[in-house]
């Protein structure tokens, strides 16, 4: 059941602080408080709930405050709940009322948050805190208009550029902007997967079924089904030991591991068959089972092939849906986690494709393109992308359209194009805009968690990877907010400094300055603002 918890913004007025004193209007924290949409989303959030049964859920505001502050900071569940027990904003960005020493939430249900706000509603959270974050700065850009020195209009030039927005002097059709695409992997959190380690872990695994099915009462005759659990232990710690085992070592290993998961399923069935349930064991562990004879049908189908490679291989129990992605790099060959897509569309990232199947990424040009014409009307002017994305029908595509679509294709032995001197410059242009999006994903990777995915399921690894872009563009608005408030800040100082002036003059002249009613309240030790 979900209950909205109340009308309207809350404002740092109305939050109180047992220790005396007001929250700081500037910080980092109540700034974006108010630049995401928090009652708009809350009504998307609130169906995904029952309407009269089951206890109150906690609010939207308190479940994507806790996600984007665990992502922003790159804290843990219980980390992140500590931190806002400890912290006043961060208390107020969830939505509180006021300062309380207790938790708010219990550290589980940062679980819980992860599976109920998907990568869909981020999705529709990145639009609409994109839709009024910029109107908030084109809002503060318009009160600076014809303000300040030459140096500062140009600085409030320069941020309006950032947003992304064509210019109303331009024809409403015709093409506008960039759009820079290329795809990457987010590695998953597991060990590097080695064959024998992970027959080894499907052995226990059947082993702790067996236990788990014989204690349930039984017609069984006779003991429990053996298993030789110390000596397939003690041969697989001793062959891992070895720095440089030999291949026929590797093969011994492998077929004893092999046949004591085959003989461990085969008294599994026979179990099945004397009554036992597999119902009762945990769905964790039945899980578990399911991937192990998985696991052990493709290792099998291996080891009689003599060949490292099978079709959708298993590297991994606990996440079976991580799949080898070859990416062909200079460090890492190949990587473990998902394959995603992302683009820059002026200034701000978005998630275009999420697979732990690889997958070649061109495909995904056509699409994107269609999706920034029918977010903005209009289609770009130009895309970024490397050899991989200009393909026969991309390039088809992109010139029926008028797009330039930047970078060389692949070479080809019988047609060699002519380049021309102001065709090199402009592929140069690209290739240097281009290099935005390897920055972005490096800033991802290293700021905002993608370099390690820790969430176990399929679903909370993809709001993982949601929430960290989210987190990127929330923080470009939040600093073209900061830009404009310092140059709001530098035109106080000048005008301090002239108002200060002014007043010494006048009082060279003897003029009293408090009656003067341009300068009310003017002290030549303080500064006004």
């Amino acid at each position: 059941m979900y209950v909205f918890q109340h009308n309207g913004q809350l404002s740092i007025e109305e939050f109180y602080n047992p220790f005396g004193g007001k929250l700081d209007p500037n910080n980092r924290w109540v700034v974006m408080a108010g630049i995401i949409p928090w009652e708009p989303l809350e009504c998307r959030y609130a169906p995904l709930f029952n309407a009269t049964t089951g206890a109150p859920a906690k609010p939207f505001r308190m479940a994507f405050g806790a996600l984007y502050i665990q992502q922003r900071l790159g804290l843990t569940d219980r980390e992140t709940v500590e931190l806002i027990t400890e912290s006043p904003y961060l208390q107020f960005f969830i939505g509180l009322s006021g300062y309380q020493f207790t938790k708010a939430f219990d550290a589980s249900m940062m679980v819980h948050f992860r599976k109920r706000i998907g990568p869909d509603l981020i999705k529709v959270c990145n639009d609409m805190t994109k839709a009024n974050g910029i109107a908030m700065v084109k809002q503060l850009l318009a009160d600076c208009v014809g303000e300040g020195t030459e140096s500062e209009i140009e600085d409030l030039a320069v941020i309006e550029s950032e947003l992304g927005e064509k210019p109303s002097s331009l024809d409403p059709d015709a093409n506008w902007g960039t759009l820079i695409l290329d795809a990457t992997c987010v590695p998953d959190d597991i060990p590097y997967p080695v064959d024998l380690r992970l027959l080894n872990e499907a052995r226990e695994t059947t082993e702790v079924v067996i236990d788990e099915l014989f204690k349930q009462d039984l017609n069984w005759e006779g003991r429990k089904p053996r298993c030789n659990r110390d000596k397939a232990r003690n041969l697989f710690l001793a062959f891992i030991k070895k720095k440089k085992p030999r291949k026929r070592e590797l093969r011994e290993a492998k077929r004893f591991q092999l046949n004591e998961i085959s003989r461990n399923l085969a008294a599994i069935d026979k179990l099945i068959h004397c009554s036992a349930s597999l119902s009762a064991l945990s769905s964790h562990l039945y899980r578990k089972l399911l991937v192990t004879s998985e696991v052990y049908r493709q290792q099998q189908e291996m080891y009689d092939a003599d060949s490292n490679r099978v079709a959708d291989r298993i590297v991994n129990l606990p996440k079976p849906h991580v799949r080898p992605i070859v990416r062909g790099k200079a460090g890492k060959k190949t990587e473990f986690g998902a394959k995603i897509s992302i683009s820059d569309d002026n200034g701000f990232v978005d998630l275009d494709r999420v697979s732990w199947d690889n997958y070649n990424e061109s495909a995904d040009l056509i699409p994107r393109v269609e999706q920034y014409r029918a977010e903005r009307g209009y289609y770009p002017e130009r895309v970024c992308a490397d050899k991989l994305y200009i393909t026969v029908e991309n390039k088809r595509y992109c010139e029926q359209h008028g797009i330039r679509l930047s970078g060389r294709g692949r070479s080809s032995k019988t047609h060699t194009p002519v380049v021309t001197t102001e065709q090199k410059e402009i592929f140069k242009s690209d290739h240097k805009k281009r290099s935005v999006i390897e920055g972005r994903i490096g800033t991802s990777k290293r700021k905002y968690g993608l370099d390690l995915i820790l969430t176990k399921l399929v679903e909370t690894s993809k709001s993982v990877i949601s929430m960290a872009l989210f987190a990127m563009n929330a923080e470009k608005i939040l600093r073209l907010i900061r830009l404009i408030f310092n140059i709001f800040l530098l035109l106080c100082q000048v005008l301090t400094s002239c108002l200060r002036l002014i007043a010494s003059e006048m009082l060279l002249l003897g003029v009293d300055v408090t009656l003067s009613p341009f300068l009310p309240k003017l002290r030549l030790n303080e500064a006004v603002v």
